[in-house]
């Protein structure tokens, strides 16, 4: 019992000595911090190690594609195209492509079961159109644990001039795409492209039967043909060297 006091009384003696001995420290009013601060980043990097430069470059490719809501004509082609990457965001470029002659399955179709020759209307022939990129991301893609294809994502928009037979038409054409960096160097890449333009309808009663009809029609000149604007979803893929 004697001993149990004891504790208690050196305890509440501490905690009152303790008290005693405190400082009160106060602090000016003008030395508390009052606005909240923002860290500053000075280098501001969205990639390090870039690998692939292409700041005031050119490349230069070929690149082959196909129509796919083409109902009518062969819808392949194949072209060049010549870009200059004024930096890492923008670059602007031309484009030619050649297309093929010919019909599609479906067109070539109707002409043996049915004597209807769609190559009486006007076709396309090629075009050439300035190309502007947009560069969207830059980034690395790890496919073995020791290396990396660079690739990089983007927006198009061209326009230019779309070649029929007959006749020339203006066009545009916006899309994505995206370049897979082989080396650092060279790129495949990959474009998605919707076209815009004014073009011939090959669909013209009273002309489009062949001699092997046993009625045929005569054949009519290109200028005959109706036109409208015409939407394209063009699929394309190429090859580019960066220098």
């Amino acid at each position: 019992m004697a001993k149990r006091f004891f504790i208690t009384f050196i305890t509440f003696s501490s905690l009152f000595l303790f008290h005693a001995n405190a400082d009160e420290i106060s602090i000016p009013t003008d030395e508390l911090a009052r606005d909240s601060v923002y860290p500053v980043f000075d280098s501001k990097v969205s990639v390090r190690n870039r690998n692939v430069k292409d700041i005031q470059t050119f490349d230069v490719g070929i690149y082959g594609g196909l129509a796919i809501t083409e109902p009518v004509y062969n819808a392949t082609k194949i072209g060049i195209a010549v870009n200059y990457h004024f930096n890492e965001v923008h670059s602007l470029g031309v484009l030619f492509a050649q297309n093929s002659v010919g019909l599609s399955k479906d067109a070539q179709g109707l002409k043996d079961d049915f004597h209807l020759d769609f190559t009486r209307a006007p076709y396309p022939v090629s075009s050439i159109l300035a190309d502007y990129n947009f560069k969207l991301y830059y980034g690395k893609l790890s496919v073995t644990r020791n290396g990396v294809i660079n690739t990089s994502i983007y927006m198009s928009g061209a326009a230019g001039i779309l070649q029929y037979i007959h006749k020339s038409y203006p066009a545009v054409a916006i899309g994505v795409g995206e370049r897979f960096y082989i080396t650092n160097s060279l790129a495949f890449k990959v474009d998605l492209r919707v076209f815009a333009n004014q073009a011939p309808i090959p669909f013209k009663a009273g002309a489009l039967r062949d001699s092997s009809s046993p009625s045929p029609d005569p054949v009519p000149s290109y200028d005959s043909f109706s036109e409208r604007l015409s939407l394209t979803t063009n699929l394309e893929f190429g090859l580019n060297y960066l220098f």
